[in-house]
């Protein structure tokens, strides 16, 4: 026999003699429970159809995420990355598309959509810092062009969150390479006929870089929820203010001449600063044979980038940073009634819904030096007669 097959038959064999042990020992006459778990391949993302499916909570459980991006990667072909600065939104890809910051791909959180359009640094912007992977359950998405309930921003995919109504009370303190640091604090407890959650995260990152991210971030979430998945209603605000530096592209030149390293950058003062405060509220009952769904949502996005991507090619005195800008009030709703009926003997379901959102949004587009907008003596170019201030290059 095979020394490996030998081993083998001796192991199964000393485990089959502690089974019977054990069960011999049982003076009750009872079996100790036991838990039997198959091999966990091939099981992210479960999909109905090829174009629409839902990630459950147990694989959500199993995915590590130090950036809240991470956890669509469980969509199955969606790839999440980022780019100049841990603060800034993800850059997302699905199916051979480039979807830049979420330009073709919708996405919300807890029925709030998250794309921004006319936005400072790109149509569609999504911004997912502010979530806490934690809270994330049950991950909706769809494929493909199908869907007229999604949107305009849908025409490649939609990704739908939805946060925790409970979660066990926990501290946790996690640290790392390139000194990152996080602290996650979350409970929850019976209030009334419902469930109060809260949940505090703070965070430090920097990253390979050598000017350091220096990613600082804090997010904060107080949710009351009651009912269940059919017939109930939640509450929910969240905050999120986060700060950071950002190593955008560089000259290859500037590298093989020297000047700066791989991971080098010919601006420091490069990065972000951004903030979002939120309030929603959600309900869903039955219906005669249907579900009624309704939502509601006021939002607060504040976004500064410092980008120089041209580095000396516009200002060879003070360089070409420039600072992207907005201040966005969001608010909005949808309602919706879904009914099964049948058509020639055929089961199917019915949808019908509105979608209201209103954006107001104040934008603009500076030189700066340094994060510090030039005045007109300083860039003659670009001022401003009436202030002497410098104007949107």
């Amino acid at each position: 026999m095979h020394r490996s097959a030998l081993l083998l038959t001796v192991a199964s064999l000393i485990l089959s003699a502690f089974a019977a042990a054990a069960i011999a020992a049982d003076t009750e006459g009872t079996v100790a429970e036991v838990v039997v778990t198959a091999a966990r391949q091939e099981l992210i993302g479960t999909s109905s159809t090829a174009s629409e499916g839902i990630v459950f909570n147990d694989e959500l459980a199993l995915t590590p995420a130090f950036r809240p991006g991470q956890l669509l990667e469980t969509v199955p072909g969606l790839q999440v990355t980022s780019h100049s600065g841990e603060g800034k939104a993800n850059q997302y890809m699905m199916r051979g598309y480039n979807l830049d910051h979420g330009t073709d791909l919708a996405v919300s959180v807890d029925a709030m959509p998250i794309n921004n359009p006319t936005h400072a640094h790109g149509q569609g912007y999504t911004d997912l810092n502010f979530m806490i992977p934690e809270l994330a359950t049950q991950i909706k998405f769809t494929k493909g062009t199908y869907y007229a309930d999604q949107g305009d921003f849908a025409s490649v995919g939609s990704i739908h969150l939805s946060y925790l109504d409970r979660i066990d009370d926990q501290v946790n303190l996690t640290a790392g390479n390139f000194e990152f640091q996080r602290l996650l604090s979350a409970g929850s407890i019976v209030a009334g006929a419902g469930c109060v959650l809260g949940a505090l995260e703070v965070q430090h990152y920097d990253g390979p870089w050598d000017s350091p991210d220096d990613q600082r971030k804090v997010n904060a979430v107080l949710r009351y929820s009651e009912g269940d998945e059919r017939d109930g209603s939640s509450l929910t605000g969240m905050f999120y203010h986060g700060l950071w530096n950002a190593t955008t592209d560089q000259p290859a030149r500037a590298v093989r001449e020297g000047l700066i390293g791989r991971f080098g950058t010919l601006d420091p003062s490069d990065g972000g600063r951004a903030q979002r405060g939120s309030l929603s509220g959600q309900y869903h009952a039955s219906l005669g044979d249907g579900l009624l769904n309704a939502n509601a949502y006021a939002v607060n996005t504040q976004l500064t980038l410092w980008n120089n991507f041209t580095h000396f090619l516009i200002d060879p005195v003070h360089g070409d940073q420039e600072a992207q800008t907005e201040n966005r009030i969001i608010a909005g709703g949808s309602a919706s009634y879904q009914w099964p009926a049948q058509v020639f003997a055929v089961g199917t379901d019915w949808l019908t819904g509105v979608q209201v959102r209103y954006d107001i949004n104040d934008l603009s587009r500076l030189p700066t030096a340094a994060r510090t907008v030039l005045l007109a003596s300083a860039d003659p170019a670009s001022a401003d007669p009436a202030t002497g201030r410098a104007v949107e290059r």
